[in-house]
């Protein structure tokens, strides 16, 4: 049916209402326009809902474009009006300064002596491929070194591993290293609150997976994209702006470049473990994965954060040492970027210096202009994490509280690859609060055993090599 023809005929089919048996209700709508005060409010000031650490989302964009070589001096102006207006509630200036915001945002000039703009800054997956270390040295092919009769099992321990690193440090992310020892102390040796599963994180996992059950060996970014759609009511940052674009119809890769402010922070990194989890031992597989996961809400730097998360996770089937685990990992990661320098200085601080703290501090310096939730403070706090702890699961927790930033991503990340190289890394306590089950807020995925969850990654696995 035309569409002209399926209008004309629902609007010939309509009839007046009687008011006297019907009458006018508006609440639909006034609760909307109520939602809409409170979401815009949101992204101007809000609270990390499991620490309780402060963000101002859309202030953070200001600094986040700063990052990426733009002049933002008019967007910071812009910006400290508007964390006034929202403190005052006046909703109507705030939402006229929001759109100021974003305009002079999508508006600000490129600054050349930024030095953002002369690092290498491939995009497509060929390009990518093309600068990887490991594409033009002939490195061993570890996919064929793992044992299929044991892969089951260290997918689990990859799992649980994920699963007892988010809940470690939920409520901690957000804040610094120093203030985190100073409030628990010797209580980071546990978790320092009742643990739960519910984590954001794992559910962009599971919207790949399903896409990937669901399209086979043919996966591409459109069906994760429409996963994404089906299952993910929300998400913050980079994925939020993509949802938004998605919405309107904006696929990835645009939906994640399109006035995305935050296509290079941590949303990549935090949720690509699951590509190495069905790619074991097959790093180049899994930064293929990534990488059609990862353009749905990033680009350039964020991507390949997310390529090199699966990659840890992948070559932990095939290694057993958490530092030849970083060792490799970098033959995986584009040459010539920016990502790869910051990921270069790290390897040589922590080969260079005895205390993690002392390390990362020089880090927390250097990287002073950048967001918490950037990508950079946190892979950072992932390569020191697992120099440091020299397989030792519970000091890589330890760690990662140390270094603070998104603590709760940067644990799921490094005891997802600690666990799947070694599950019986982790210790009994960490993992009998969950009774073996995950719950999220994904529609159908409300309350699943990490068991069953193992088991169809695994049949995914499969799946995708056929």
């Amino acid at each position: 049916m035309k569409a002209w023809e399926y209008q004309l005929e629902m609007r010939r089919r309509a009839k007046p209402v009687d008011f006297t048996e019907n009458p006018r209700d508006w609440s639909a709508s006034f609760e909307a326009f109520e939602y809409r005060k409170g979401m815009l409010a949101l992204l101007w000031e809000s609270e990390v809902p499991g620490s309780r650490a402060p963000e101002a989302l859309l202030h953070a964009a200001v600094q986040a474009w700063h990052n990426r070589g733009y002049d933002v001096s008019e967007a910071e102006r812009i910006a400290e009006r508007g964390l006034k207006v929202c403190a005052g509630g006046d909703h109507g200036k705030l939402e006229r300064i929001t759109a100021e915001l974003m305009h002079a945002l999508e508006n600000a000039p490129k600054d050349p002596t930024h030095p953002y703009w002369s690092y290498n800054q491939p995009e497509t997956w060929e390009e990518i491929m093309a600068c990887m270390p490991a594409m033009k040295e002939s490195l061993e092919d570890h996919a064929e070194d793992v044992d299929d009769s044991d892969v089951e099992r260290r997918i689990l321990g990859g799992w649980t591993g994920q699963i007892v690193g988010g809940s470690y440090g939920t409520a901690m992310e957000g804040y610094t290293g120093d203030a985190i020892r100073e409030a628990y102390g010797d209580r980071l040796n546990y978790y320092v609150a009742e643990p739960e599963t519910y984590n954001d994180d794992i559910t962009y996992e599971l919207a790949f997976l399903a896409a990937a059950d669901e399209a086979g060996p043919g996966l591409s970014s459109r069906d994760i994209a429409n996963k994404w759609l089906e299952l993910i009511p929300s998400g913050w940052s980079a994925e939020y702006f993509a949802l938004e674009n998605l919405r309107r119809g904006i696929y990835p890769p645009e939906s994640g470049r399109f006035r995305n402010y935050y296509s290079e922070w941590i949303g990549a990194q935090m949720r690509t473990m699951v590509c190495g989890l069905v790619a074991p031992g097959d790093p180049l597989r899994a930064a293929r994965y990534a990488y059609l996961d990862s353009v749905v809400s990033h680009e350039k730097n964020g991507v390949y954060a997310g390529i090199h998360s699966a990659v840890l996770t992948s070559l932990a089937f095939v290694v057993d040492d958490t530092r030849v685990l970083l060792k490799h990992a970098r033959d995986y990661v584009p040459d010539g970027t920016e990502f790869a320098s910051v990921l270069d200085d790290a390897m040589e601080s922590v080969q260079a210096n005895k205390d993690h703290i002392e390390s990362y501090k020089r880090f927390e310096e250097k990287l002073k202009t950048y967001n918490w939730i950037h990508a950079y403070p946190n892979m950072v706090a992932v390569v020191h994490s697992l120099w440091y702890c020299r397989n030792d699961f519970d000091k890589a927790l330890r760690i990662l509280a140390d270094c603070g930033a998104d603590v709760d991503c940067n644990a799921g990340e490094v005891c997802c690859a600690m666990g799947a190289m070694n599950p019986d890394c982790i210790d009994p306590r960490w993992t009998e609060p969950f009774n073996n089950q995950l719950e999220t807020y994904l529609p159908g995925f409300e309350s699943m055993e990490i068991t069953a969850l193992a088991r169809w990654t695994y049949e995914i696995y499969r799946k995708l090599q056929a």
